[in-house]
């Protein structure tokens, strides 16, 4: 199990650093979200929260509170394509003349977002339909998505950052680190010589971040493996010695190994749970998730099947399950 972890001490620590946490509200589940302000030349803004008078007005009161204002960035980062995390960066920019950075791969995401954003959307509602979720569902759950899709905003990259190269974030050097899974572009910056590292959605400290199914991000067609993507990103962030993690919501990170160590475990027996249900009778990846979790609340409906169908990849890489056509929906079966 993960070591617990004194939060205020953990923030202060990086406060020490120059580094302001900025907890900024958001409409969705996950509650609020964790921007930074890193002090020095560049002043540095990692992520922005989503669009919104409210966010915007407490991210402009939490800068002021460190002594700064918005006008004042230098630099601003996307730690990856969400909403919740990108959706004020545009209008921050406008405002400061700041910088954009960005994942190099993510830059043509982050510069259409809005139509990728109608195109997941879409996609949703096929994969949805494909996995045996009624369509009336499907088509109320497009319909949820569409009122956030506001949130967020189209983001024009100015330095695009190759992975594993280093970057400047105020009185910080940090290497920079693909980590697909929670979505395709999730990036984490990591200071070798210190393991101060920003973490964004990679990990999160109170729950395993939902590696939802996406399109790719180097456009190809069809969707991302993100279970298997996720599983190998946080065995790639576990080999690294990391002494303070500040993520995207929640609290800092301390034991990375430790936390890591247990969602993968708990992923073990989740899956484990999967392959029982399909061994009882082929089924949908609906059904599945209706066997695990009952009735779930339309919002949560594509969060279960990515997990479902995530599950599922990693079965049938493993040669334990398969999956055929029956009436228009995909039916998993044990091998």
């Amino acid at each position: 199990m993960a070591t617990e972890v004194d939060p205020e001490a953990a923030l202060s620590e990086a406060r020490e650093r120059g580094v302001h946490l900025l907890s900024i509200p958001t409409p969705f589940a996950v509650g609020r979200v964790n921007c930074y302000l890193v002090e020095g030349d560049p002043l540095t803004l990692i992520d922005a929260g989503p669009r919104s008078g409210d966010s915007l007005e407490e991210l402009e009161k939490a800068i002021g509170r460190s002594g700064h204002s918005v006008e004042d960035l230098d630099l601003i980062v996307a730690t990856h394509e969400h909403i919740d995390h990108i959706g004020n960066i545009r209008t921050v920019a406008e405002r400061s003349g700041a910088q954009v950075a960005a994942l190099d791969k993510a830059v043509d995401r982050l510069a259409k977002f809005d139509r990728y954003a109608l195109s997941e959307n879409e996609m949703a509602v096929q994969l949805m339909v494909r996995y045996g979720v009624s369509a009336e569902i499907a088509n109320r759950l497009r319909a949820i998505a569409e009122t956030y899709r506001d949130l967020g905003d189209d983001v024009a990259v100015d330095l695009p950052l190759p992975e594993g190269e280093r970057a400047r974030f105020g009185d910080l050097e940090l290497e920079v680190h693909h980590r697909p899974g929670h979505s395709p572009s999730d990036t984490i910056f990591f200071e070798p010589e210190t393991g101060f590292c920003f973490g964004g959605d990679h990990l999160l400290s109170h729950i395993s971040s939902n590696p939802l199914i996406a399109r790719p991000l180097d456009g190809s067609p069809g969707r991302t493996r993100s279970l298997i993507d996720y599983a190998a990103s946080l065995r790639k962030t576990q080999e690294m010695e990391i002494t303070l993690m500040l993520s995207g919501h929640g609290d800092p990170i301390t034991d990375h190994v430790g936390l890591i160590d247990s969602y993968l475990k708990a992923q073990e027996r989740r899956r484990k749970k999967v392959l029982k249900i399909i061994e009882e009778e082929p089924r949908s990846a609906h059904d599945v998730a209706a066997a695990i979790w009952g009735d779930v609340a339309v919002t949560q409906a594509y969060l279960t099947l990515s997990e479902v169908v995530g599950h599922a990849d990693v079965l049938q890489e493993e040669g334990l399950v398969t999956e055929y056509e029956r009436d228009g929906v995909l039916i998993f079966e044990a091998v």
